[in-house]
C-alpha cells in the first residue's frame, strides 16, 4: 500500500512536471462572474498529492462518516471568517509539515480545481498571513466546530 502511494505521488509530480515544460497552463482563466485568482504555484498540486490526497482522495471526495469531502465545499467555508478559521485549525492543516505559504496554496489550488462553480467574488484566496495567524490553535472537538459552521451557514448567517 505505501509503495503504491509513492509511486502514486511521484507519477502525479512527473505529470504536473511535464506539463509545464510543455508550457501547459496549470490554472485556467476566471469567467467574467468569478474574481482573477492568483494562479495556485505548481507545487499546490503536487503537495495536496503528498499531503492530503491519502485522506481526502483524488478528487477531494473525503470518505464517508470519517473524512469530510473539500470538493464542493471548501469556496463555502471561505465565504464566512468562521468557516476560513474552522478550514486553518483542523488537523490537517494545523498539524501539517507545509510551511504557511504552501498551506495557502494548496487551499486556493483546491477551490479552483474543485469548487470553481461556488466561486464569487465574495472569496477571497487564503493568504500566507491568514494561515500563520490561525493555523497554530488547533480545534479541540473539530466535529463539532464542523456542525456549528455549518450550521451558521443554513442559518444565512
Amino acid at each position: 500500500m505505501g509503495r503504491t502511494r509513492i509511486r502514486l505521488a511521484v507519477a502525479a509530480i512527473a505529470a504536473v512536471g511535464v506539463a509545464e515544460s510543455l508550457g501547459a497552463a496549470v490554472a485556467q482563466p476566471a469567467t467574467p462572474a468569478q474574481p482573477v485568482h492568483v494562479a495556485a504555484p505548481a507545487h499546490a498540486a503536487q503537495d495536496y498529492v503528498l499531503f492530503c490526497r491519502g485522506c481526502h482522495g483524488e478528487n477531494a471526495e473525503g470518505i464517508p462518516d470519517r473524512v469530510p469531502p473539500l470538493a464542493h465545499m471548501i469556496a463555502r467555508f471561505m465565504r464566512t471568517p468562521q468557516g476560513r478559521a474552522y478550514v486553518l485549525r483542523v488537523p490537517g492543516v494545523a498539524g501539517s509539515a507545509l510551511p504557511d505559504d504552501r498551506i495557502a496554496a494548496v487551499l486556493n489550488w483546491l477551490a479552483e480545481q474543485f469548487d470553481r462553480e461556488d466561486l464569487t467574488r465574495y472569496v477571497r484566496p487564503f493568504t500566507t498571513e491568514e494561515v500563520a495567524a490561525s493555523r497554530h490553535v488547533p480545534l479541540a472537538d473539530v466535529a463539532a466546530a464542523r456542525r456549528k459552521v455549518i450550521a451558521e451557514f443554513a442559518s444565512g448567517r
